[in-house]
């Protein structure tokens, strides 16, 4: 009788023994499954994220790839856009030398005039950018370019009653009564002249400086 009891546990040890082994087979069944199908997702989208960056567009099938996107960009504007960046540095550099920081807030305000003059003309800001090429992030470089650049070079860009005379003198005189009116306009035309001229100059000198090391020729 004892010894059938001893049987009957060894039995059930056996049993139970083989059971665990069992469950443990099938969970580890159950982490592998899950493990290739967590693979096989994480491998999908690295496919699809290396063809949405990898590939610009398709045309009947046919792709055209990021690197040639990029490579004819670079041979059609890699000359200017290339000297617009070395310009922005450069900028940028001589406004901390002088100590001139332009902040968010005075960017903001100058965007919003900006803005504000479009929509009174019937036009949204965003249109005006996309018609130019742009974004409200370059918007704001060429604003925090231009803000610094009027710092610099406030002293080339002062308009003189002399200007004003010698400029009416070369191009007739007033209209009667519109004095007034006209000579403020004259003043913006004659300070906007100067300061694209200013601008031109001041940028040569930066560069002339400057030791600037070209890797690539686009030319």
């Amino acid at each position: 009788m004892k010894e059938k009891q001893i049987d009957n546990k060894k039995s059930k040890g056996k049993r139970s023994h083989k059971q665990v082994v069992k469950n443990f087979l099938r969970l580890r069944s159950v982490i592998i499954v899950s493990a290739c199908v967590a693979l096989i997702i994480l491998l999908l989208c690295v496919f699809i994220y290396s063809q949405s960056f990898s590939v610009v567009a398709k045309i009947n099938g046919e792709s055209i790839s990021r690197t040639e996107f990029v490579s004819e960009l670079e041979n059609r504007f890699g000359t200017s856009a290339l000297d617009a960046l070395i310009s922005d540095i450069l900028i940028n550099q001589a406004a901390k030398e002088v100590g001139i920081t332009i902040t968010d807030s005075e960017i903001d305000d100058e965007i919003a005039l900006v803005e504000a003059q479009v929509i009174a003309q019937g036009g949204t800001l965003e249109d005006l950018l996309q018609q130019q090429g742009l974004n409200r992030e370059s918007l704001r470089k060429q604003v925090k370019n231009q803000k610094i650049l009027e710092i610099v070079l406030a002293e080339n860009v002062a308009v003189t009653e002399a200007d004003i005379d010698a400029f009416i003198e070369a191009n007739g005189p007033l209209p009667e009564g519109q004095d007034k009116v006209l000579r403020p306009q004259i003043v913006d035309q004659l300070r906007s002249q100067k300061f694209t001229t200013a601008v031109q100059s001041y940028l040569v000198g930066l560069r002339t400086r400057a030791d600037i090391r070209y890797y690539v020729d686009y030319e």
